[in-house]
């Protein structure tokens, strides 16, 4: 058969009808020839009716399901044409339901749902370690990170993987063509790239021989879109040098477009050989020291073999580098050291999705919104449902004389599903725009920095997918049940019918039915909308124990162009003074791990006159190291002593000052200031530092509280460290910024300063979530209200219609309109009631999201009580207008209804 046939139909026909003239033609002539009249000529043929003919022939060559459904489509599509409004109301309605679950489906998979694009993703682990094995820890994820020398033992064992590859997360400064930045690099195994099965989109990746010695061969590769944006995708990039920390490396290719590494959210701009760690890090000296875990390990199990068996296998080369480990020269632990070692426990987690923090610190936010949508959809498929109950209903006598006189009932319900799945197509259409605009606005909620590339606007194959799917199950939803109850069989009913005889009981009680669960859900997501928005604002109110007005932040790291403690010092003390000295600047202070620095550090310590209690095995504090005037620029208050000044140098005595926090726990009963503490422990520590002062507690976030914090001068550390500045200005912070850059370049053109913003900004970014929950959750209960109420009054004003002759007939005995004024809304406040007490049992599931609440409960009554006060407002508002409606009927012209 030709498909064109079937889009060609009336030309087809029509030739074909010509083609049947033509032999009735030939047929009546060859009859006149054999002498008959033209009258028998004409009726002796042997051709049959005609159009029958022209029917035969064309279901012999075309698709009979094809035929019908384009027959039931154009039908559709008329009869939708007649009601314009009822058609826009639903497409509308399910464009925001289908709109707003696909927009939150594209961050859900996103986030949680997209592999990595490299070669077979499903056979990819993360290597996830379990012990009290003493050491120092460096890590930028949640995953468990190991050393260098384990990394080398785990990739010479072949008995449970094809590949062993690791990495670390850095930041460098990057200087190219006489401009510097700071980016973020991965350093890599030589194998990195070879395991995972990524492809150069220009020049060659990385392999073993360029990761076989320390600092021998410093060549670097550029991640695509680092190559784009800074080098405009030239293929010339490849061989130039550019220089890591003030070393020069070589560019040799550029990875595939679409990877940016094994760590979502967090993409490099350049990969580094691990053995360049001392260009990357150049105070680190541990590529060798096997008590310095850094490393994400990530492996790929062997073709067919179950990762239950490669977890045996891993665990036998685990424990035996583990042995390895203790049985090095110099190295003696203790009972409790060999204890920890022979305890430790390796477990193979999946890694498909790479080491994915997007999805641990976003999947319960996630969830959240995705019922939140669910139910959004849910209502504005209970609303269509109403209407197209309301026409099914006004149509039912047309139902009803087509099955009379042979319509078989399933031609009926095909015709009104496929009236319900038109609808719903044009709303998922339709809805892929709102998708789009959704998810564009909520990524300009996210904060800048959060996903990177890795979260993005725009339509994909899933997206247009999953649209399809929700709205054909949203078709088949709404209009399913009308279509069974219009075309229920009454053929008596249907010869009795007049065109104004009220509707079934049955339809009216199924509207009903349907409004209920409308107000039910409404209530959860005006319920949900009230718990997330007093979350945002009991998290808003927070004293944070600074003042955030007119502060302005920003890093820079001096320790990588200057390694010796002396020089940094020397750098920041110089670039403190040129910022002090701008017009509008009222104080500067920098620290390694002040306030929403994201950078922490914790240690263990020893205090004068403390015992710790026999649970407590490491007493383990924030320390914070910072400079001069501190306190002062961030509006700290300092409760006693005093802070920090340039006397306290390197040489001077070594001194700290402690929070509130750190008093109230160490120094009970006691003065802080005066006494003396170490860094660390051990049976004879060495307390050298003495407490000078002592300083209001600070947040470090927003919902959390402030802990015990040791601040001691940067100049008194071990080592130089990345700083954050915070510049107090007179007036607007923000405009300080080109100020502080043009002095920063003063200072050290080749020192770049990031991540520069108003310290609001910061605090902002920082309950993202919560702002994210509140908002949508506001637009969610809203909508919900809206489409409610909507409901609630097409009921209401449909209930009245169908009773107008009762409510005359009520008048004439005598009944005032007020008393049908009321009639009308108790009918309203019933169905509402109903629906909060639904509702309200429903919000026992409300402790799911208890974890994303903060200074409230989840069964706050107060809420309860407001959301549904709420509600029923909405329900009186939308049933007064049919109740004055009804108050104002004509007895006379009601009785004249039928």
């Amino acid at each position: 058969m030709e498909w064109s046939r079937f889009f060609r139909r009336e030309q087809w026909d029509r030739e074909r009808a010509e083609e049947v003239a033509a032999y009735i033609e030939i047929e009546t002539a060859d009859n006149l020839a054999r002498g008959m009249s033209a009258a028998e000529a004409r009726s002796a043929r042997k051709l049959g009716n005609p159009a029958l003919i022209r029917e035969e022939i064309y279901g012999m060559n075309t698709v009979g399901f094809m035929e019908t459904f384009w027959r039931d489509l154009r039908y559709t599509a008329r009869v939708l044409r007649k009601s314009p409004g009822y058609a826009l109301v639903a497409v509308l309605s399910l464009a925001l339901g289908i709109g707003a679950n696909t927009a939150i489906f594209s961050l859900v998979d996103q986030v949680m749902l997209r592999m990595l694009p490299v070669h077979d993703p499903a056979h990819l682990v993360v290597l996830h370690g379990e012990d009290d094995i003493d050491g120092t820890t460096a890590q930028d994820n949640y995953e468990s990170v190991f050393s260098y020398p384990m990394y080398r033992r785990l990739r010479g064992d072949g008995r449970a993987f094809s590949g062993v590859v690791a990495r670390a997360g850095a930041a460098v400064t990057i200087l190219y063509h006489g401009s510097a930045e700071s980016v973020r690099i991965d350093l890599v195994s030589g194998n990195f790239f070879g395991v995972l099965g990524v492809r150069a989109a220009a020049g060659r990746l990385l392999t073993l021989a360029d990761d076989d010695a320390p600092m021998a061969h410093p060549v670097v590769v550029l991640s695509h879109s680092y190559w784009v944006n800074r080098f405009a995708a030239s293929p010339a990039a490849v061989n130039q040098t550019i220089h890591v920390n003030g070393f020069p490396m070589t560019v040799i290719g550029v990875s595939a477009a679409g990877f940016n590494g094994v760590f979502p959210g967090n993409m490099p701009a350049v990969y580094v050989p691990i053995t360049m760690l001392g260009a990357a890090r150049p105070t680190w000296k541990i590529l060798d020291d096997p008590s310095f875990r850094w490393l994400n390990i990530m492996a790929r199990t062997l073709p067919g073999m179950p990762i239950q068996k490669a977890q045996a296998a891993v665990e036998v080369a685990y424990r035996a580098a583990l042995e390895a480990e203790m049985a090095r020269p110099g190295f003696h632990p203790d009972d409790a050291g060999q204890k920890a070692y022979r305890g430790a426990r390796l477990e193979l987690r999946a890694a498909g999705q790479g080491i994915n923090e997007l999805r641990k610190n976003n999947q319960g936010p996630l969830l959240a919104l995705s019922c939140m949508v669910g139910l959004v959809l849910l209502i504005a498929c209970a609303n269509v449902a109403s209407l197209t109950i309301a026409r099914a209903t006004a149509r039912q006598r047309e139902m009803r004389i087509r099955l009379a006189i042979g319509a078989r009932r399933w031609d009926l319900i095909r015709q009104l599903l496929l009236e319900g799945l038109l609808l719903a197509m044009a709303g998922g259409a339709l809805g892929l725009l709102v998708a789009d605009w959704t998810t564009s606005a909520l990524l300009r909620i996210l904060p800048q920095d959060l996903a990177g590339d890795w979260v993005t606007a725009g339509l994909n194959p899933w997206m247009l997918a999953f649209a399809f799917a929700v709205a054909l199950l949203s078709g088949l939803l709404f209009s399913l049940v009308p279509a069974l109850q219009a075309t229920r069989p009454d053929l008596a009913g249907a010869l009795r019918c007049g065109a104004a005889t009220a509707p079934p009981t049955g339809a009216v009680w199924l509207r009903k039915c349907v409004v209920t669960a409308q107000v039910a859900l409404s209530l959860v997501l005006v319920v949900a909308a009230g718990l997330f928005g007093t979350t945002l604002f009991n998290i808003a109110r927070i004293n944070l124990g600074f003042r955030p007005q007119n502060l302005l932040t920003f890093k820079v790291d001096a320790s990588r162009s200057r390694p010796k403690l002396a020089d940094s010092v020397q750098y920041y003390g110089d670039l403190k003074e040129r910022i002090a000295a701008i017009p509008g600047v009222t104080g500067v202070g920098a620290a390694n791990g002040g306030p929403f620095s994201d950078s922490n550090h914790t240690g263990n310590i020893t205090v004068e006159g403390y015992q710790p209690p026999k649970r407590e095995d490491n007493v383990d504090v924030w320390t914070v190291a910072v400079s001069p005037g501190f306190f002062a620029a961030l509006g700290v208050p300092v409760r006693a002593g005093r802070e920090f000044a340039d006397r306290d140098g390197a040489l001077a005595p070594k001194t700290v000052v402690v929070n509130e926090a750190f008093a109230k726990r160490f120094c009970s009963g006691r003065n802080p200031l005066g006494l003396h503490l170490a860094f660390g422990g051990g049976k004879h520590p060495v307390l050298d530092r003495e407490i000078v002062g002592v300083a209001g507690d600070t947040r470090g976030k927003s919902h959390e509280p402030a802990g015990a914090d040791v601040y001691y001068p940067f100049s008194q550390a071990d080592k130089p460290d990345r700083l954050m500045f915070y510049v107090r200005s007179a007036g607007d912070a923000g405009a300080l910024g080109p100020s502080i850059r043009a002095a920063a370049r003063s200072a050290d053109s080749n020192v770049p300063l990031w991540d520069m913003s108003p310290i609001t900004l910061r605090i902002d970014d920082s309950i993202y979530v919560e702002r994210l929950l509140a908002i949508l959750s506001v637009a969610f209960g809203a909508l919900a209200t809206l489409l409610a109420a909507l409901g609630l009054y097409g009921i209401v004003a449909f209930t009245v219609a169908r009773r107008t002759a009762e409510i005359g007939l009520r008048m004439a005995l005598g009944a005032r309109p007020g008393d049908m004024l009321r009639m009308v809304v108790l009918e309203a406040a019933r169905l509402a009631l109903a629906g909060i007490a639904i509702g309200a049992a429903a919000l026992a599931l409300s402790r799911l999201v208890e974890s994303q609440l903060f200074g409230v409960k989840a069964a706050d009554p107060v809420i309860l009580a407001c959301a549904a006060a709420l509600l029923a407002l909405v329900a009186l508002g939308a049933a007064l207008a049919p109740g004055l409606r009804a108050a104002r009927i004509d007895p006379m012209s009601a009785l004249k209804y039928e």
